[in-house]
């Protein structure tokens, strides 16, 4: 009985054992598996790491090349290049933060993306007002040219218009016809007799028939005389400024004025110099004036 029992404990002992070894060789088992799958799993860390820091230096690289892109598109419009430097501003902070590994790869990329799709909205913008200021420079260009042809023309109408009134000026200049001028002798106060000496001659007559000139102005004008003696003097009353009249910008003396009422018809007309100191023998020269232009002259010789 006890050689039984003996043999049935050892029976036991060996299945218990056997038991152990299943045991233990499953278990071998598992850890030879699990040590695969972690070397697995470590290997695609590794890969997995290498790929999200390839991602992170390429967005990096993007980011760096959107701030130098956002520089090149500063313009002459303030208000855009205040726009321009805020976005710029961003893409560094966001690069700053992609050095310090303060993003995931997926927030850094969309990030990315959203400040690229606003840049490309600037770069439309400013090609827009780029073209807009093309458009305008060139219209510019045609209105500058169309108004240099308009300043050609007012500048020739100005010419035409001022040659026009200075012909209408010397169409309106008005002549003094049939000019004769003598010295004359006065007996008793009441007869004038014309005579050629310089001695006897008390009185210088000057007549002449103004023309018709149905251009000019009509009205009350003013006629002055000047009689130049043969030693080139004026003879006049007196030699200050209210013995004067204007001719070609200067005041000049004249020997004796009248007014006359001219009608744009034919004007006869007489005009006198009363001798004061005696007259010398010569030549005497006898213009006659109106409205600034000298109308007529005639000569006598005195002996």
């Amino acid at each position: 009985m006890e050689n039984q029992g003996d043999t049935q404990k050892k029976i036991i002992v060996q299945y218990v054992l056997i038991g152990l070894l299943v045991l233990l060789s499953g278990i071998g088992i598992f850890l030879v598996n699990e040590n695969s799958n972690l070397k697995r799993k470590l290997a695609d860390c590794g890969v997995s790491f290498d790929d999200s820091e390839g991602e992170r230096l390429e967005v990096m690289s993007d980011l760096k090349l959107m701030a130098g892109e956002y520089d090149s598109l500063m313009t002459n419009n303030d208000s855009i290049n205040v726009e321009l430097i805020d976005q710029k501003g961003k893409v560094d902070k966001l690069m700053a933060d992609a050095k310090k590994y303060n993003w995931s790869i997926y927030k850094l990329k969309k990030e990315a993306s959203t400040l690229r799709e606003i840049m490309k909205g600037y770069v439309r913008t400013i090609d827009s007002l780029n073209t807009e200021n093309v458009v305008l420079r060139a219209e510019n260009i045609s209105v500058k040219g169309a108004l240099g042809v308009k300043e050609k023309e007012n500048d020739q109408l100005k010419e035409n218009n001022s040659e026009l009134q200075d012909k209408v000026k010397l169409g309106a200049k008005l002549a003094a016809l049939n000019f004769i001028v003598y010295g004359q002798r006065v007996k008793r106060n009441t007869v004038h007799k014309e005579t050629t000496r310089a001695s006897n001659t008390e009185k210088i007559k000057a007549c002449f028939t103004i023309d018709k000139n149905e251009i000019a102005e009509p009205g009350k004008k003013m006629v002055y005389l000047r009689i130049m003696t043969p030693e080139g003097t004026v003879l006049a009353e007196r030699s200050d400024n209210s013995n004067t009249f204007n001719f070609e910008g200067s005041k000049v003396l004249y020997s004796v004025k009248k007014e006359v009422n001219y009608e744009n018809k034919p004007l006869d007309l007489c005009m006198y110099w009363d001798v004061i100191n005696g007259l010398s023998p010569g030549e005497y020269f006898v213009k006659a004036y109106m409205e600034g232009y000298e109308i007529g002259a005639a000569s006598m010789i005195l002996k």
